[in-house]
């Protein structure tokens, strides 16, 4: 698997990662600003805002188009940054220090999408916004760019954010690394927390093949695309449509407006199986579809342009069980901005679903999602937006799951394959060093001590779990002597280190 080693950031300890974890998609950016010579109220940005108290919307001076976007919040579900594939912006919704130009190199779409049209760049779900495991601060945006226009041929990148820079309102530090280059299908990337409550899986689907690539992203960077071969009866299948994790990880739904399919994940080894196609209408004048779930994972929720579908996952033959909870009646309002089809679905952190339609200021809910039936509370238009919105709604995973129980790597370890003897690399080192061997379930924690030339100890550090990464920049260059102990005392190995200037 490729592995990107992102260096010189704080690293922190997985208990207090773990307290922290679950509002980080508090906060959607949508809406449409306006062209110029055609200001009108309804054009501009909207914030969606979920807190304990309810659901707070405001307005903002949109620099550009959200039809297809990420975002992320803090650990108090303040907004952090968010992109439309176009540029990254800050909480301000500036373009953040070196932010401009993502996906904008040599050739490709980038002058049409975003320099000759204010709108966004790109397809549904192909950016993803998400937090680096143990590292304060640093996030990484997956994005997907499209050199040709009507071709199936896109190239994964990735971008990294830190934001202790630029006084809190974050920079760019690296930007359109390529992470995978061939035909992939244009969306559809989605992602679920691992097993271990830590690290994250993203899973892409190849263009019109049975197989999906699986990335890892752990506290020491990211790491594939793993290609699963015979992953499902289809992928890529083309037409405007979604793919959604259930909200406990262990469900995969991928549909488009004539066909979908829904698999079984295993968090903790990051595989798809049990491929099932997903049964329902589908003639009749749609071109787009969308799928949720319920916040229990009990109920699959699958739109398409008139009708919005519920499933009971549960059922024998979850088919069997199609319900049908609405329909396009073909109403808008007096004003003619809210529209009354379904696009998008999105389960939100209050546990409702929200769904966009193709162009609207308002977004239809389903209260209560994890009843059967017309017991799920569909409203339509049951929240109104300050502006008109075009596009899905932000492509977010579910921030509020934690590890499974028992988790599949004790003490949330990292999941890097473990070599058979203890070993610190990089060595030479200049900002860190991490310190693997084979096992990662260590029978109690083991002791690293770090001493320099004159025998004084500098660094001693509990290690719970291996790999565990061990921060170096305040030590001067020089050569060192490391040790490492177990539970019980006994010495399990030592050796010497060297710390180099990153000059």
């Amino acid at each position: 698997m490729r592995k990107t080693i992102i260096p010189l950031f704080t690293y922190l300890l997985f208990p207090s990662l773990l307290a922290a974890q679950g509002k980080e998609g508090n906060v959607w950016v949508l809406g449409y600003p306006p062209n110029p010579g055609f200001e009108r109220p309804y054009l501009g940005g909207s914030l969606i805002k979920f807190g304990d108290g309810g659901i707070d919307t405001s307005q903002f001076a949109a620099l550009r188009s959200m039809v297809s976007s990420s975002s992320i919040a803090d650990k108090n579900g303040s907004l952090l940054f968010y992109s439309n594939g176009c540029d990254i912006l800050n909480r301000n919704h500036e373009i953040m220090s070196n932010g401009e130009n993502i996906n904008n190199v040599v050739g490709g779409l980038y002058d049409l999408y975003c320099v000759n049209e204010p709108r966004a760049y790109g397809e549904l779900q192909d950016m993803l916004i998400l937090p680096f495991p143990k590292h304060n601060d640093l996030y990484t945006l997956i994005h997907i760019r499209y050199p040709v226009s009507g071709q199936a041929i896109s190239q994964m990148k990735q971008s990294t954010v830190d934001m202790s820079l630029d006084g809190g309102l974050g920079g760019v530090v690296e930007k359109n690394e390529a992470l995978f280059d061939e035909r992939i299908t244009n969306g559809y990337m989605t992602a679920t927390r691992h097993g271990n409550g830590l690290d994250w899986w993203i899973t892409v689907p190849e263009w019109h093949k049975t197989q999906k690539l699986v990335f890892l992203l752990d506290s020491l960077g990211l790491h594939g695309p793993e290609i699963q071969e015979g992953a499902g009866l289809l992928t890529g299948s083309g037409g405007y449509g979604q793919a959604a994790f259930s909200p406990d990880g262990t469900k995969y739904a991928e549909i488009c407006f004539f066909q979908g399919q829904v698999l079984d994940f295993d968090r903790c080894s990051g595989k798809f199986s049990n491929p099932r196609v997903i049964n329902y209408d589908s003639t009749g004048g749609n071109n787009y579809a969308g799928v949720a779930f319920s916040p229990n994972s009990r109920y699959m929720y699958i739109s398409r342009s008139d009708s919005l579908y519920q499933f009971d996952m549960n059922a024998s033959n979850f088919n069997d069980s199609r319900l049908t909870v609405a329909q396009y009646d073909g109403m808008p309002d007096s004003t003619f901005m809210k529209g009354s089809d379904f696009y998008t679905l999105l389960t939100a952190p209050d546990d409702k679903i929200y769904i966009c339609p193709l162009q609207s200021k308002a977004l239809h809910i389903i209260h209560q999602p994890n009843e059967r039936g017309a017991l799920c509370g569909f409203q339509k238009w049951g929240l109104e937006l300050p502006t008109i919105h075009y596009g899905q709604l932000p492509n977010l995973p579910n921030f509020k799951l934690g590890a499974m129980d028992p988790p599949c790597n004790s003490m949330g370890c990292d999941t890097l394959p473990q070599t058979e003897d203890f070993f610190l690399f990089p060595n030479p080192a200049t900002d860190y060093v991490v310190i693997s061997n084979k096992k990662s379930t260590l029978g109690g924690a083991l002791t690293f001590q770090l001493y320099d030339a004159l025998g004084r100890l500098l660094i001693e550090e509990t290690l719970d779990c291996l790999p565990h990464r061990i921060e170096l920049a305040d030590l001067p260059q020089a050569g060192y002597f490391y040790r490492v102990f177990s539970a019980d005392s006994k010495r399990l190995t030592s050796g010497t280190l060297v710390k180099m200037s990153k000059n």
